[in-house]
């Protein structure tokens, strides 16, 4: 049963600020040409469309701080553009601040303020233009590097001859991706959750390693996963189903919890990535490093099956540092608050700010994935290295957009130690963004600011 009139009506705003409204209204109907004729008893009635629909509204601010909300209001109404309005009764709608919106002041009726506001309702635009989405084209490049990743292993290890495998040499290769995957694939420890364990895998089902893999990232567009492997003989060579995933196993991998969350907050994804980042990166050492030293204790094949599962492993954790990156998001900084709101008033009503990436904290995250992915094209084939690249080019323009939106830092010295709380409220008016200073300045206590030079955003 639908709900009384009282409980769908809802606070009025725009772009954000509330206000209250007494009364309103809004022409409807049909915009219409009447044509009448000499001799004619009927006349013609042409339908020209829809009315444009324009709202007016005598509304009012009123309380203590009722000049700290009409600015407020005045902020929003003089912004370019159109903005949501949250209409007591129709609910929201995009509309456009017209030339009739007035306010007034008077002396018998202090600490209200009335307005009578009119908003034209926005109309589409007419030839729309494709835009091109970085992010969602980094998605589509990740996941050809991911696929590409996983067809160089099972190629790798196609040619393997299992019965030159020494076990020792191998366990002591493959220890920095059994770390990796504690660190970052911890779903899976159930099935591989030793050395010993993992070398098993890679000795007798290859195939399972990269099903594995592979059900930790979502597939392009959607939330199904799966193996990404055919549970039958594959078309290719003789050789190659013996690293094809068991169909047991594929099924088993599928049902793990999803690794890919959406994205949460710029200071969670930047610890991602950077956890990703250094992973890879160990791994991409180790293979320049001590290739030359499991060949000698295990021989050619070991070091083979060694090398093959740490590209794999590097370029997944590639990938998963991409796809985080992709799923930040670009957002335009705050406008600066018209006025400032007393310190009582934001205990009651906290301050509801967008969440923006710090610049400097994005840009060197760019360079971080770009340096591991140029490591990783340093020693890829040819038709790899294309793909690295394809990457590395849409991570960059994806990041650079984002850091573009984001806030600078500044430096502010303080001769004395003060809470995080007071110094937020002196330089951003806005106490709640004391742990924003706490984290970037690693403080250990928030009432006891250390003296001397902090970094803060600027806004």
């Amino acid at each position: 049963m639908s709900g009384t009139w009282r409980e769908k009506r809802q606070p009025a705003s725009f772009r954000g600020v509330p206000f209250f409204v007494e009364s309103d209204s809004t022409p409807v109907g049909r915009r219409t040409q009447l044509h009448e004729y000499p001799q004619r008893d009927k006349p013609l009635v042409e339908d020209m469309g829809a009315k444009t629909r324009v709202v007016k509204m005598t509304a009012f601010v009123v309380g203590e701080d009722c000049l700290f909300q009409r600015d407020n209001l005045l902020h929003a109404l003089n912004q370019p553009g159109a903005g949501e309005l949250v209409h007591p009764w129709f609910g929201r709608m995009t509309v456009t601040p017209g030339e009739a919106c007035d306010v007034s002041h008077e002396r018998r009726e202090g600490g209200l303020v009335r307005f009578e506001l009119e908003f034209i309702e926005a109309g589409e635009k007419g030839y729309p233009v494709g835009v091109p989405n970085p992010a969602s084209q980094l998605e589509d490049d990740s996941e050809s590097l991911l696929e590409s990743a996983i067809a160089r292993y099972k190629a790798a290890m196609a040619v393997v001859n299992k019965a030159r495998l020494a076990v020792v040499a191998l366990q002591n290769g493959i220890a920095g991706i059994q770390m990796a995957i504690q660190r970052e694939l911890g779903q899976v420890l159930g099935l591989v959750s030793s050395v010993e364990a993992l070398a098993d895998m890679l000795i007798n089902a290859p195939g399972n390693f990269a099903a594995m893999i592979r059900a930790q990232f979502a597939s392009v567009g959607g939330s199904n996963r799966s193996s990404g492997y055919r549970w039958g003989p594959s078309g290719g060579s003789a050789g190659a189903t013996g690293v094809e995933a068991d169909p047991e196993f594929s099924r088993t991998v599928a049902r793990l919890a999803d690794t890919e969350p959406g994205f949460s907050s710029f200071v969670s994804a930047s610890r991602d990535i950077t956890n990703q980042i250094e992973l890879a990166q160990g791994l991409n050492g180790e293979l320049q490093d001590s290739a030359t030293a499991v060949n000698a204790d295990g021989g050619l094949a070991t070091a083979a099956v060694v090398q093959a599962a740490r590209e794999l492993m590097r370029d997944a954790l590639i990938v998963q540092a991409v796809r985080v990156a992709a799923s930040m998001p670009v957002v335009s900084a705050p406008a600066a608050l018209p006025g400032v709101p007393g310190l009582a008033q934001q205990v009651a009503a906290p301050i509801d700010r967008p969440q923006v990436p710090v610049a400097a904290d994005v840009i060197a995250l760019r360079e971080a994935i770009s340096d591991a992915l140029w490591s990783a094209s340093l020693v890829a084939t040819h038709e790899h290295f294309q793909l690295l690249e394809a990457v590395r080019k849409r991570v960059r323009d994806h990041l650079t957009a984002v850091a573009g939106a984001g806030v600078r830092l500044v430096e502010v010295e303080r001769k004395e130690s003060l809470p995080a709380v007071v110094l937020a409220y002196q330089l951003f008016a806005d106490a709640s963004r004391a742990g924003e200073i706490v984290t970037r300045n690693k403080v250990k206590h928030p009432g006891f600011l250390p003296a001397g030079v902090l970094q803060v955003a600027q806004e």
